[in-house]
Order: C-alpha cells, then structure tokens, then sequence
C-alpha cells in the first residue's frame, strides 16, 4: 500500500511540473458594472495568447498605436496592451519583456518593476490565466469530458483538462452589480508556426526604467 500512496504522489507530482500543452487561443473579456447613478457600463476587449516550449505571449487585439506624449513625437507605451513575452530561461528564471513593435524595441523589465509594468510574477497566470493552486476551497465537478467546474460563491471556472487552460471565467460581486466573463478559445499551433517572439528576438532591448522619462 506505501509503495502505491508514493507512486501516485510522485505522479501527482510529475504532472504538477509538466509543461502545459502547446496552443494559440483568442481570449475575450467582459464586464458590466452598474454605477450607483443606475447607469450600466461595459468594457469588452480580447487578446491573442500563444503557449509553445515554455514561452507565453499576450497581446491586445485591434490596439491603436502607443499615445504621442510631446511635440516631438515621444511615444509611450500603453503596458496592458503590450504584446508581452514571459518565459523561463536555462535556469529556470522568469524573465519578462515587452515588443515596441512601432520603434521595433524589446521593453526588457527586471522582477523589482514587474508589477510597475502589470505582471505579477505568476508564471502559472502567465501560461494559463489562472493559477489553479488558488482554487483550494472550491467545489469541483464535471463540466463534461475533460472539463471540471470550480465554483465557489459568485466565482466559477470552466477548466479545460486538454489544453491545461480555462475555457470560461465567471466573476459576480456579492451585491451582484458588477459582473465579469472571460471566455476562452484554445486551438492547436498549425504546422511551421513561427512564434511572435521568435519574430522580435533580435530587435534592441532597452530597460523597462529608460521608458519612463
């Protein structure tokens, strides 16, 4: 019975350090919050998130170009709507950066400004959207094959078991007058695909500090 209990925990293990599975995947959010004036307001917008070989990219679709700060055409970078690029090194370190695809620029950003620049420091999050280690609590069931529902008072995730990724995302506040929806749409990297950031790779990078002028 112990050899038994320790192989199935050193499988639980393994699978918990497996890489998750290769994909592209458009992500679409929404929210709707109902003001105290009685006016209901929605933001909707979707990003485009590539997973392959232990790289993770996230950009904002249909985003304008970065915002003109002065007369002489200095332009900043809107950090949320950034294509951005997390990955592990050798070492297995995060590292972070951001594309200027406009000034053909790679935003290399040190952990002690990543939350400066919008990054937590999750790479679970960074890879998968959200970190399933924070879904102790939930009441879990089957949501048909390969998919299990966490639900826990106004929250619920619809978890793809194939693509190690959320299929649907549902928040609602206690008094129920704000309400976010975040769907999911994971297909398999065609053959020959070429990453973003394979494309980006030899632009000059420029620290994330030296933006902010």
């Amino acid at each position: 019975m112990k050899v038994l209990f320790f192989a199935a925990l050193a499988l639980t293990a393994q699978q918990a350090l497996a890489a998750p599975p290769d994909l592209q995947a458009v992500v679409r959010y929404e929210t709707v919050s109902l003001g105290a004036d009685g006016v209901e307001k929605t933001v909707r917008y979707s990003e485009r998130w590539v997973r392959q070989d232990g790289h993770a990219w996230r950009e904002r679709l249909n985003a304008g170009a970065p915002h003109r700060h002065d007369d002489d055409g200095h332009q900043h970078l809107d950090f949320a709507a950034a294509p951005r690029h997390v990955w592990r090194d050798a070492k297995g370190k995060l590292q972070v950066e951001f594309i200027h695809a406009a000034k053909q620029e790679r935003i290399v950003v040190e952990p002690r400004e990543w939350r400066d620049a919008g990054f937590d420091g999750s790479w679970a999050r960074a890879s998968q959207l959200v970190d399933l280690a924070e879904m102790r609590g939930f009441a879990k069931k089957t949501g048909g094959a390969g998919v299990a529902v966490y639900d826990k008072a106004g929250k619920t995730l619809r978890w793809s078991e194939r693509w190690q990724m959320p299929l649907q995302v549902s928040l609602r506040s206690a008094d129920g007058r704000q309400r976010e929806t975040i769907t999911v749409e994971p297909r398999p990297l065609p053959a020959g695909f070429v990453p973003p950031w394979r494309r980006s790779a030899g632009w000059p990078a420029r620290d994330y500090l030296d933006t902010l002028d």
